[in-house]
């Protein structure tokens, strides 16, 4: 399997064996400023390209990711510019996908973002960029209160719930910037996983995410040329989760399953790719999955 080198940025404390039991990032004491108690560690690692193909092939209830060719009729310009009717065309279609994959009963979504990298232009402000820093999008604490936002009563009829994202290029396929992914099986979720606060203005809904600290286990991929007619469906939560709930102080639940409870991902540049015109233009869905 083919591979390239690129440096992950993962979390670490600010010193040797400092403290990580309050990690925080600060977006409200000096705004536009974003500051964190905790620092970034470049890790040059290796991040196999699964388009090359080999033995690997990862699912979404054991590696916490993977790919389907799933083509939209939506026009992803409409989509990029946030048209409502293409926007819930979308939805509707992302849908019927992660029912067909999951067998949930119910799918509500709650963030749509894009982003956009070009090396030739300035970026637009509707847009955001890539994010290079390892992490996970929410961690148990949040995913319970965002579904508990989104469910409120109801919540009670369900046994699992899960927190999906979808990633998918828009226009052409991606250049560079492209997501890596880490197999869940590779990670140590109470040694690695940090929780996060986020503190941002009221924009901001989730409250708490994971970051990761580095392990030379933690095995990454990714597909190089990713088109708009391929999507990458990756876990941020998954409250069925054996080794997740265990990690958390809550592992003695008889309903938990030996399933991925989430997939740390990042964006990462590949220095030997290309640098000028438009390197990646995406769409990330997050939707909420109930089981009943």
């Amino acid at each position: 399997m083919s591979s390239v080198t690129a440096s992950l940025y993962y979390s670490a404390p600010l010193v040797e064996n400092g403290r990580e039991d309050d990690w925080v990032i600060d977006g409200v004491t000096s705004p536009p400023e974003v500051t964190m108690n905790f620092r970034k560690l470049a890790v040059e690692s290796r991040i196999a390209d699964l388009r090359a193909g080999g033995d690997f092939s990862p699912a979404l209830d054991k590696a916490g990711f993977e790919k389907r060719t799933v083509p939209t009729s939506v026009d992803p310009a409409a989509l990029l510019e946030r048209w409502p009717a293409a926007l819930d065309a979308y939805q509707r279609e992302t849908e019927a996908l992660l029912r067909s994959m999951t067998g949930a009963d119910e799918v509500i979504f709650f963030d749509a973002t894009f982003r956009h990298e070009d090396g030739s232009a300035p970026r637009r402000g509707d847009y955001q960029s890539a994010h290079q820093r390892v992490h996970v999008d929410q961690n148990p604490r949040s995913a319970r209160a965002r579904a508990l936002a989104h469910a409120g009563a109801e919540m009670g009829r369900y046994r699992r719930f899960q927190i999906i994202n979808v990633w998918r290029p828009l226009l052409a396929p991606v250049r560079n910037y492209a997501l890596a992914f880490c197999d869940f099986e590779s990670i140590d979720p109470a040694a690695e996983l940090v929780p996060t606060r986020l503190d941002f203005p009221a924009w901001l809904k989730d409250r708490e995410n994971y970051s990761l600290k580095y392990g030379p286990t933690h095995r990454w991929y990714f597909w190089s040329g990713l088109a708009p007619d391929e999507a990458v469906i990756f876990k941020c939560h998954d409250s069925a989760s054996r080794a997740l709930a265990q990690a958390s102080g809550d592992g003695g639940r008889e309903d938990l399953l030996a399933v991925s409870g989430l997939c740390p991902h990042t964006a990462f540049f590949d220095e030997n790719g290309p640098r000028e015109g438009c390197l990646r233009t995406s769409v990330e869905l997050r939707a909420l999955l109930f089981h009943a």
